[in-house]
């Protein structure tokens, strides 16, 4: 079974390393459309328009289903997506619901990128589950992109965090939801300069367990055959970019079981 992963970047990356981890039997097809990034800055429009050419490349694929590994895109165009192919489509959602619960001074910061900071979306979310809680919804325009440009822009990524933090600390913040996948790929850099009185909250194990979840739902038989085989070969990963191969070493850095892959690939969307 081969699974569909997409991103602006490397962002998405963190996904795709928590499903090899929880099945790693699967065979995963990368996407990093940093040909197109950064997504935060586009048009609704433009996002849709995209998402549906890259679920039409994923089809081409014989893909099982279609991971959309970015908060921007999900927020923003999913449902275009989801309207155009009968492939399942698991998209990522701000960690907000968990968050809230373990908040013990009821002070949560959401940090994204300006679109899903501003979407109806996240809103929506934040109203079902903050009760009394207090919510600053913060954004960067920069840090996603700079995350693909590692390690070139280390310092600045370090200096962009250490602002954002030092807001967070003057507002006595404890939990804090990274409700961006690239976000994680530095959240030792978060945990630094926070320090160890916040908790810090990311989507890939959420993630994963809603893909096996839909998984199980479609593909029934497959999923069985995975769970009961004991001789199943760990699954392949490619590696693909609307860019080309310039950005392919970095993607490679950032995939935790780069054994797995068999294939780095540039592609047109």
């Amino acid at each position: 079974m081969k699974i569909g992963v997409m991103d602006s970047g490397a962002g998405g990356l963190t996904i795709l390393n928590a499903i090899h981890k929880k099945q790693p039997h699967l065979d995963l097809i990368y996407l990093a459309d940093d040909a197109f990034a950064p997504y935060g800055n586009k048009s609704v429009a433009q996002l849709q328009d995209r998402l549906i050419k890259v679920g039409r490349f994923f089809e081409k694929e014989n893909v099982c289903a279609i991971v959309v590994a970015c908060n921007t895109a999900t927020v923003t165009a999913i449902d275009a997506l989801r309207a155009s192919t009968s492939l399942p489509i698991i998209g990522v959602e701000p960690a907000v619901k968990p968050a809230f619960r373990l908040s013990k001074q009821r002070k949560v910061a959401v940090l994204a990128t300006p679109v899903t900071a501003e979407s109806e979306r996240l809103n929506q979310l934040i109203n079902l589950w903050k009760a009394d809680s207090q919510v600053s919804i913060m954004s960067s325009s920069t840090l996603a992109f700079d995350i693909d440009a590692w390690p070139e822009t280390e310092e600045k990524i370090k200096l962009t965090i250490q602002e954002l933090s030092q807001e967070m600390l003057a507002n006595n913040i404890d939990t804090l939801v990274l409700a961006c996948t690239h976000y994680p790929l530095v959240k030792h850099f978060f945990e630094q300069a926070l320090g160890s009185g916040c908790e810090i909250i990311e989507p890939s194990e959420g993630v994963t367990a809603q893909l096996i979840r839909r998984l199980e739902e479609s593909y029934p038989e497959k999923m069985f055959a995975l769970r009961e085989s004991n001789s199943q070969p760990e699954g392949k990963i490619e590696l693909c970019s609307s860019l080309g191969f310039k950005n392919m070493q970095r993607l490679v850095s950032w995939v935790m079981a780069s054994q797995a892959i068999t294939d780095k690939r540039h592609v047109y969307i």
